[in-house]
């Protein structure tokens, strides 16, 4: 074949025709598409996010969640493939089956990282076969070609083409257009279709062909492909100083949207993928450093991928140290309505010019609003993210990886994952196993089902089972309760609250929070421990905790009641490097907060008291029979007395408080023990006490 019979080089190697689409409201980012269909071995051109992510994780990319492979094999194969054991084969045939369309953006890709912008668009305007053709194209990526038309409803493009660079608009048909994409292989530059929605259909579909490819072999898969046109080098130029958000941005805010209304199936997805709040920020920024600073084993103890939602703001894994919904929701509750503590923690007024260009923070404009916890435009959210990286990341980790009780976790899990790894590193016969629980521990991907995996499995309890041990017989538990660690935020931001005044930078303040929790949980937390006469009826009933939001604030008092304790006060502004001018006063308003704190816990114990005394009296073995009669009348007397006030025959002062009173009778003997118990805790001697109650007399 001569050399002249070849024709330009195709660099395009996937086309589809397809109806086009734009899809925005008033000022919205627009989103354009074309909606297409797939033949069951095409899907093959479709990508799971999780196959472009770099080598490393990196959260600034995440856009789709994990597989939940369970859910596919039980739920949504035998809906597209039914057992025979379950149907007959009527009720088979009679079945209509649909799985809605796929979302697939056009991802720029160069091997499996995303980069950040589209080329810039080219249009052109062309004659085939006497039919004018327009086409728009992102070189290298992507390409776009329509019919023109004269019908004056046609849809209308703004035209910038290469001859003349003079915009103008053209009228051309929705249907058919043809894409043509350049699918990037190995690690060449190009494209990706990535699904950002519809992820589990896919892979169910992808898994019913490979086992039965003959039940799809008609089947077309309608998908939806989309890309953001404006989202170009060339547009972020001419939007300056505004920033066009980047590619992969635009589809993370459309998979948290699509995911926000859909079935709740990955609450630490939500979080990771928005970009809305401080919270959300933070948490992503965390997991980057954790991953950077303490490697893969750092990150497996974080909890960021639980898929069920309920789960996702506990700790659901003997190995973890916290969860990414306990430290979200922690922030909220603790930072979010505290305007000032807000504005030290990110150290706003070093950036106070960048993030309010034209004026003061008090003033309202388009692109620089005041800035709140969860309100701050895009220009804003690049400057606050490098606040939150630069000083309340820091403060994190100092909290999870620098306080003693959490970092004798991290030692445990690092130990008995060591242990591991030599095993799948040996020539013993369960290293294969081995290597798949450190798979699934390290790298995220599940022990498969079947008997040919139960070794693994039996090799991860054991995993488990021993990590578990050891932190009972090292640690503290209270650390692991969600409760405790969203307590432990609190006293962290009134820490930080008295210390801002004194204290310029809050990684310092930090420090000294850290140190109260050192002292707050040595001798492995026994301050905290379940038989402690103040925890029970409080934060524990019997070995269990209390789940209330009122157990949440106990435990904030419990901590900061520490500072009551001169030598804790003291040892903590020494953390925080306080100069000397400052020092004895800021102990003194640590020691002020402390004392408040510990004052004021008697009186919830005393409510908690009293409650569980109410619904119990009746079993109690300490009460006589004479006390339980005399306790029982007076409650049914102020029920009756309590119900003629709703019914208006009595007035409310008239309300019985024998009830009440018997009560009191009864708890206050345990009100003061429980209450000499915490005193005799937070002190260390009588003589401290007394020395103490003398200085402040």
């Amino acid at each position: 074949m001569p050399l002249e019979s070849f024709g330009e080089e195709q660099i395009y190697n996937l086309e589809r025709i397809g109806s086009f689409g734009k899809f925005y409201t008033g000022e919205s980012f627009p989103i354009e598409y074309i909606m297409t269909t797939f033949a069951s071995a095409e899907l093959s051109e479709l990508t799971f996010a999780r196959d472009i992510r770099p080598d490393k994780i990196d959260f600034e990319l995440l856009m789709q969640r994990d597989i939940d492979e369970e859910r596919v094999r039980l739920e949504m194969e035998p809906y597209l493939n039914p057992s025979d054991e379950n149907f007959t084969p009527a009720e088979i045939r009679s079945r209509s089956v649909f799985f809605p369309p796929l979302l697939a953006a056009i991802v720029p890709t160069k091997g499996k990282a995303m980069e950040a912008y589209y080329t810039d668009e080219n249009n052109d305007i062309t004659l085939t076969q006497n039919k004018e053709h327009v086409i728009r194209e992102w070189p290298g990526l992507f390409k776009l070609t329509y019919f023109s038309s004269s019908n004056p409803h046609a849809y209308r493009l703004q035209m910038n083409t290469r001859k003349d660079e003079q915009t103008t608009e053209i009228g051309v048909q929705r249907e058919p257009v043809q894409l043509e994409i350049r699918i990037a292989k190995g690690n060449e530059y190009g494209a990706k279709l990535v699904i950002i929605d519809g992820q589990h259909r896919l892979f169910t579909i992808k898994q019913v062909y490979n086992k039965h490819p003959e039940l799809l072999d008609d089947l077309g898969v309608p998908v939806c492909i989309l890309f953001a046109p404006n989202a170009t080098v060339q547009k972020n130029r001419e939007y300056g100083p505004y920033r066009v958000p980047t590619v992969p941005e635009v589809f993370r805010h459309l998979f948290v949207d699509v995911n926000n209304t859909a079935k709740q199936v990955g609450g630490h997805f939500n979080i990771l993928l928005s970009d809305d709040t401080i919270g959300s920020l933070a948490c992503r920024k965390f997991c980057d450093y954790v991953f950077n600073n303490q490697g893969p084993e750092g990150l497996a103890t974080l909890e960021w991928n639980t898929k069920i939602q309920r789960d996702s703001a506990k700790i659901t894994r003997t190995y973890s140290i916290t969860s990414i919904g306990i430290i979200d929701k922690a922030l909220d509750e603790s930072v979010r309505n505290r305007k000032l503590l807000f504005k030290y923690l990110l150290n706003l007024d070093d950036v106070k010019n960048k993030l309010y260009p034209n004026g003061d923070d008090d003033e309202i404009a388009p692109d620089s609003p005041p800035v709140k916890w969860n309100k701050f435009s895009l220009s804003q959210k690049n400057i606050l993210e490098a606040q939150v990286k630069k000083y309340l990341i820091p403060c994190l980790d100092s909290i999870f990886f620098g306080t003693h009780e959490f970092i004798a976790v991290f030692e445990i899990f690092c130990n008995e994952l060591n242990q591991l790894k030599s095993l799948a590193e040996s020539e013993q016969p369960d290293a294969l196993e081995a290597r798949q629980v450190i798979n699934q521990i390290l790298d995220y991907m599940p022990i498969g089902e079947g008997k040919s995996y139960e070794g693994a499995r039996i090799i991860c309890r054991n995993f488990e089972s021993k990590v578990k041990k050891e932190k009972n017989r090292q640690t503290s538990p209270m650390i692991q309760y969600a409760l405790f660690q969203r307590a432990l935020f609190e006293a962290w931001a009134q820490m930080l609250d008295i210390a801002r005044g004194i204290i310029d930078d809050p990684r310092n303040a930090t420090k000294g929070f850290v140190k109260l929790l050192d002292l707050a949980l040595q001798e492995k937390g026994q301050f905290f421990m379940f038989d402690q006469l103040y925890m029970q009826h409080t934060v524990f009933s019997g070995t269990q905790i209390i789940v209330r939001q009122e157990t949440r604030k106990i435990l904030t008092q419990l901590l900061i009641a520490h500072l009551t304790n001169p030598f804790h006060s003291q040892q903590v502004c020494s953390e925080m490097g306080v100069a000397d001018d400052n020092f004895a006063r800021l102990v003194l308003k640590l020691q002020e907060k402390g004392r408040a704190a510990a004052s004021e816990f008697p009186k919830y114990y005393e409510m908690a008291r009293k409650k569980t005394f109410k619904i119990n009296y009746r079993v109690y073995l300490s009460i006589n029979g004479e006390e339980r009669a005399e306790l029982a009348e007076a409650e049914e007397e102020q029920k009756r007395h309590l119900q003629e006030v709703k019914e208006g025959i009595r007035a409310k002062i008239e309300v019985s408080d024998k009830f009440d009173r018997l009560v009191d009778k009864h708890v206050k003997a345990d009100v003061e023990l429980a209450t000499e118990t915490l005193k005799n805790n937070l002190y260390e001697s009588d003589t401290l006490l007394e020395a103490s109650e003398g200085v402040n007399g």
